[in-house]
């Protein structure tokens, strides 16, 4: 086997190159990984997604709850569940987990089923409380009032389409430069 390999007329050590060559191999999968998430975490600050080099902005919601706060975070649950669940060499797979997630990037507009289930009722109560120096205060607390069975139905259900994982062109082009980086990290360029 050859002891030196001559790339562009630069004369590399074959060991040095191959231990060169591991390192990318471990390091560049992990890199993607993570640029393809905080891609697609990041859509939820854009509030919309790249087609193109256009940014496609999210629908507004129908209702004004008087709080302003983005489209589709209101826990950040949704947000928190893109993660990374391979990267491999061979595979990278990034994944929503939340179980709402396909029904938000890609839009619904079905019939549902809604299984039977008991709906609670709440309500305000003060109570009056001591404070660790002996006031006196009073607090509002909420407590369960009742509670009542609904039954199974059929709803229609109409989500627009808030797409923030999937293709972009945006997202090829920072994948390609950390290919490109990671290329020029083997050859020393």
């Amino acid at each position: 086997m050859a002891k030196k390999i001559i790339v562009n007329g630069y004369a590399y050590s074959w060991r040095d190159l191959r231990h060169r060559l591991d390192r990318v191999r471990i390091r560049l999968p992990q890199a993607m990984a993570d640029a393809a998430r905080n891609f697609f975490v990041d859509s939820f600050k854009r509030q919309g997604w790249y087609e193109g080099r256009i940014l496609k902005k999210w629908k507004p919601r129908k209702k004004n709850t008087g709080r302003k706060r983005a489209i589709l975070v209101k826990s950040g649950r949704l947000r928190r569940s893109i993660r990374i669940r391979r990267a491999t060499f061979r595979r990278i797979t990034i994944a929503a987990e939340a179980p709402y997630a396909a029904a938000h990037n890609f839009g619904v507009d079905e019939t549902v089923t809604v299984r039977a289930h008991t709906r609670r009722t709440y309500g305000r109560v003060r109570e009056k409380y001591t404070t660790s120096s002996g006031k006196e205060r009073t607090r509002t607390k909420r407590v369960e009032t009742g509670s009542h069975t609904v039954r199974s139905h059929t709803r229609h259900m109409q989500l627009p389409q808030r797409q923030f994982m999937g293709d972009s062109q945006m997202l090829d082009q920072k994948l390609d430069r950390i290919v490109e980086r990671a290329v020029e990290e083997i050859f020393d360029i």
